[in-house]
This record gives C-alpha cells, structure tokens and sequence, in this order.
C-alpha cells in the first residue's frame, strides 16, 4: 500500500532521520527563552508569596520539553529498531526451523526433515 510519496526505508533514511530528531532543538531554545523571559509579581498583603502563576507557567514549559523529549526518546527507539530489522534480514522460515531443532538437539538428519516436512505442511511450501 506504498505510493510514490512513501520514501524508501534504508539506513541511510532511518539515520538520517535520527539526526533530524537529534539537531531539532528550537522547542528547547522557544522554552527556554519562555522561561528567561518569566519574572516574578512582587509580594503584596494580598499575596504574600509572590507571583504563583509565573511558577505555574514554568512547570506547564518543563511539561512540554519532557513530553517532547520522551516522544524523542520513543521514534529514535522505532527508528533503531527498523535499523535492527534492515541490517539483519529474516532469515528464511526452513533455516529458522533448522535452528529450532538444533536448539533441542534434533541432530539426526532424519528428524531434521520430519520438522521441516511437518511445517512445510502445516505452513505450506516455504
């Protein structure tokens, strides 16, 4: 269901794609300069703490790097994975049982192709 706007998925996409998440930092230097800009209400008799909105305003600024960073976090541990995928390709389905049986010690030839033959009944031709 690819179109011709769907870019081909390579390594050198998926890197390139994480460099981009790496180096876009304005949401940061926005935040950032969000809280510099911040000053606080002096104390009055009627509010003796100060201003409590400007604290507000920084927690709800910290909110939003947090969540952008952990969605960061999150496409680069995608995109790492997709990495995973392209640079080791699935191996074939017969090679995969040979493994299995291997792992449970079905040495004997002739159990090696009674697994492979069931499957292949099972799952149809491989």
């Amino acid at each position: 269901m690819s179109n011709d706007n769907t870019p081909a998925l390579t390594m050198e996409y998926l890197l390139g794609k994480i460099d981009q998440i790496a180096s876009d930092t304005a949401h940061l230097h926005e935040a950032l300069a969000a809280l510099q800009g911040m000053h606080s209400a002096p104390e009055f008799a009627d509010n003796p703490k100060g201003d409590n909105a400007g604290a507000a305003k920084a927690v709800a600024i910290t909110n939003v790097v947090e969540c952008r960073e952990t969605t960061n976090q999150q496409l680069i541990a995608l995109y790492k994975q997709m990495y995973e995928d392209i640079r080791t390709p699935t191996k074939p389905k017969v090679a995969q049982l040979r493994e299995i049986a291997e792992v449970y010690n079905l040495t004997n030839p002739e159990a090696l192709d009674y697994v492979q033959e069931a499957v292949e009944k099972i799952l149809g031709t491989m």
